[in-house]
This record gives structure tokens, C-alpha cells and sequence, in this order.
């Protein structure tokens, strides 16, 4: 039976190098511990490609053996090919870097603010040296950080996306491959405005990196990501461009304020807004450490079950506002029930199975106990007869427990009561009802398309 670069087996000679265990496979590369069998004892990772003559793995060499040559990186050792010498597949071999990813790190229960704030200030600076060489990693995310137990030290890993200043795009797509939840708005707004612009790819600058580094740092304090990325990726972009997560200190109380408003400018809707270079985001991490709250542990320890840290849960979210059309595009008719719509499903998918609040200190409004706010003057007429649906609105069958089925369309009940339903709603009885709009279509993946081959 024909082996494939993703399966070898323990004992399978690559070169030189003896395959110990495979550590993961990817979209790029599978990636296996191998050790040299002409210095038993030296262990190596060796990334190979998935396929034969991927000008990305070429690429992706070329980079680690020259441009990306950095403490802060896992350092290269090499290649070979498999199974044939000169006609094989591409690998090479890099640093084997023992040690925890950040986010599993951050969980191991003893590690301080003071710590992580140093941790992601290295980080920072090791991507302020690769963006002034023109280096830019493009899909940072906390698996890509790995902490060395030898040291403590930082180490990025897997620039099988990476790019450098002349190199030529290898995908077709308007994106490179990616992950959807670490992308900046920026490059989801480029996604969305992509079936105009046929053919152009995404440029993506340093304030994408320290985008996605925000989104790691969040991750490692609070021990969620800004937005749940099982969200469907329809919303999940929405959210992205639109919603302003909870602040860090809101998920984990813990949070030194200083921290917190670091992460949150990292996470600014527009690179304009964040800070300008990694350099920046070191000086930043290093000028907010004062006080005794950086010397606590990040989580609650549990201690009725030793080694398990109490990661908190999401705060409940609040949407008052439609969300503001995308830069750059134009409003088109019947679009604003889809744009409320799509908020709304954003705010409910968070929030699953929670209904939203009203304005303390009254209880929570729950499905069966509607009441009515304390008003001065006449209150308007509610009306009993079922409203009118309006063009381009989703007809049954409705989502069950999340839509409304009136006049055989789908409406989105409000958390505001009558009188005070926005202008796009419809009060119906005691209910301020939002129209549903039909689904429609908007790009959801972030598949850079087939890599060019030679």
C-alpha cells in the first residue's frame, strides 16, 4: 500500500532522519518528530509537503532559510525529500520546540499577568524585526506560539502561509489560506467587496499580524476568543467587522485594566486605530505594568480538583444599534432587513439560550412574562392584527425558538417593548418585531484557493 506524506509511520526513514511521531498535519504539511541516525538522541521537526513540486513548501523554505532567520524562530536545519531522494516530496527540517502552545500554557494555572504581558511583548518584537524585513507571518494564532520549556522563551512556528516583500501570490483566491476567526476586519471587508474586484488579492500589512496577536493575547486571558468561532462563518465575519467584543477585564475580572486596554486597541476595527508596529505593542505591555494585580495568577485556582484552573464564562452581550454599513459599499434597497437581521442572529448565536435582559434593575424579560414600562402620556394602540411582511423578507418554515412566524414570515422579536420599537421594527402586541430577509449570499471562505505548482 502507496504511503502518503501525511501517514508514515514511526521507523520511517526520511533522508538521514528516523520519523518518531507525527505532531500534526495541516492544509500545508504534515509535521512529524524525526531523529538524526548519525547523532542518536538529536531530535528535529520535519515539515513535509502534501504535494509533489508546491511552490508554497518552496516558498516556505526560502523564507525560513534566510528571511525569517531569528531567535524568536524555530530555527532551520535543512531538506530533504520523501520518498525519493531528488523526485520526492519536499520537507525540510527545523527546530523541535517542546513546550505548550499559548493558550494551553496560559492554563496551566501558575502563570501571572506580569509573565504574560512578557511573554507577548517578546512575541511583538520578534514580529517587529520580521515586518521591517518585509517578513509577515499572516496566520498567527495561539498553536503558533509556543512557550520552550527549556526556557521560557517564545518560539513562532509555521509560516507555511508566510510572505515576504517580491514574493509572487500562489493562490487564486482573494485571501491566502487562512483562519477565519484570527482575521482583521480588514481583510473580511476585502472578502466581502471580493466578487467586485475579480482577481485581487488581499494585501496584508504588519496591523494584521498584531490583529491576530490581540486575538491571542485575549485568548490567553481569558480563555475565549473575541468571538466564538463556532459561529456560522457568515456571522462570524459580521461580528468581526461590526460587534465590539467584551472588553478582557469584563470576561475575567482578574485583568489588570492597563492589560485590558492594550488587548482592546490590538483588536481596534481599523489598523489606523491600533498600534503602529510590534515595537509599539512591547513599549505599551511594558509601560502598563504597575501594581500588585500583575503579580496574580491569570485564572482562579479550583481547588476542590487539584490542576484545573476555573476558566470564566462569557459575559452576555449587548446590541443596541444596527451596525453602520461597510466602508465603501452602497446601501442598496431592501438591504437593511438582511444587515438588522444577520445583528441580531449575531447577538442570539452568542447567547445561546440566553434571552436578553432588560435594562436593571428590572428581572430579566423571559419568553412567557412580558410586562409593559412605566410611561408619561397615552400609550399608542398596540396592534392585533398580524404585520405586514415587507419585500425581500425570509417566508416560513422559521428557525424554531429563534424566529416568528406571522402573515407566513419570519420576524426577530426585540428586547425594546412598544413604543420605543426602532424605525425598522413593528410593534405587534406587547412585541417589537424585526424583519428576517431572505438568506443571501456572502462570501464565507477564507480558502486561498489551489496553490500554483510547477
Amino acid at each position: 500500500m502507496l504511503t502518503i506524506p501525511s501517514e508514515l509511520e514511526p521507523g520511517t526513514q526520511v533522508g538521514r532522519w528516523r520519523v518518531v511521531e507525527r505532531l500534526g498535519v495541516g492544509g500545508q504539511g504534515a509535521v512529524y518528530r524525526v531523529e538524526d541516525m548519525e547523532h542518536p538522541g538529536d531530535f528535529y521537526a520535519l515539515k513535509l509537503a502534501l504535494h509533489p513540486q508546491d511552490a508554497r513548501a518552496e516558498r516556505e523554505v526560502a523564507l525560513m532559510m534566510i528571511r525569517a532567520v531569528h531567535p524568536g524562530v524555530a530555527r532551520f536545519h535543512g531538506c530533504a525529500r520523501w520518498p525519493h531522494p531528488r523526485q520526492g516530496v519536499l520537507g525540510f527540517l527545523m527546530d523541535w520546540v517542546p513546550g505548550l502552545p499559548l493558550h494551553l500554557w496560559a492554563e496551566t494555572g501558575d502563570i501571572t499577568f506580569r509573565r504574560l504581558a512578557e511573554v507577548g511583548g517578546k512575541v511583538a518584537l520578534t514580529l517587529d524585526e520580521l515586518h521591517a524585513r518585509g517578513v509577515l507571518h499572516r496566520d498567527l494564532k495561539p498553536e503558533h506560539i509556543v512557550i520552550r520549556e527549556t526556557d521560557g522563551e517564545p518560539v513562532l512556528l509555521d509560516f507555511g502561509v508566510g510572505w515576504y516583500e517580491g514574493a509572487v501570490p500562489l493562490t487564486t483566491g482573494p485571501l491566502p489560506p487562512g483562519t477565519l476567526h484570527l482575521l482583521s476586519p480588514e481583510a473580511v471587508r476585502f472578502l466581502w467587496k471580493s466578487p467586485e474586484r475579480p482577481g485581487e488579492h488581499y494585501v496584508f500589512h504588519p496591523t494584521d499580524d498584531l490583529y491576530a496577536l490581540g486575538v491571542c493575547l485575549y485568548r490567553a486571558v481569558t480563555g475565549h476568543y473575541p468571538f466564538p468561532e463556532r459561529l456560522p462563518p457568515d456571522l462570524l465575519q459580521y461580528a468581526i467587522v461590526h460587534q465590539a467584543p467584551p472588553t478582557p477585564m469584563e470576561v475575567n475580572p482578574r485583568v489588570p485594566r492597563a492589560l485590558s486596554e492594550v488587548i482592546v486597541q490590538l483588536l481596534a476595527k481599523t489598523p489606523q486605530a491600533r498600534y503602529p508596529s510590534g515595537k509599539a505593542v512591547h513599549e505599551a505591555l511594558a509601560a502598563a505594568q504597575s501594581g500588585v494585580a500583575w503579580d496574580s495568577r491569570l485564572f482562579d485556582w479550583d481547588e476542590a480538583e487539584t490542576g484545573r484552573i476555573r476558566r470564566p464564562e462569557r459575559p452576555r452581550l449587548s446590541w443596541t444599534e444596527p451596525p453602520s454599513p461597510i466602508p465603501g459599499t452602497r446601501r442598496r434597497r431592501g438591504d437593511w432587513p438582511w444587515r438588522l437581521g444577520l445583528a441580531a442572529a449575531v447577538l442570539w448565536l452568542l447567547l445561546p439560550g440566553v434571552l436578553l435582559p432588560r435594562a436593571p434593575p428590572a428581572p430579566p424579560i423571559l419568553a412567557e412574562e412580558r410586562t409593559t414600562d412605566a410611561r408619561v402620556g397615552p400609550t399608542p394602540p398596540r396592534s392585533k392584527a398580524e404585520p405586514r411582511p415587507v419585500p425581500n423578507q425570509k417566508h416560513a418554515p422559521c428557525t424554531a425558538e429563534f424566529e416568528l412566524e406571522l402573515s407566513g414570515a419570519c420576524w426577530l422579536p426585540l428586547k425594546h417593548q412598544p413604543p420605543r420599537c426602532p424605525p425598522q421594527a413593528v410593534a405587534h402586541e406587547d412585541m417589537c418585531l424585526l424583519p428576517v430577509a431572505a438568506p443571501r449570499s456572502i462570501p464565507v471562505s477564507v480558502d486561498g484557493g489551489a496553490p500554483e505548482t510547477q
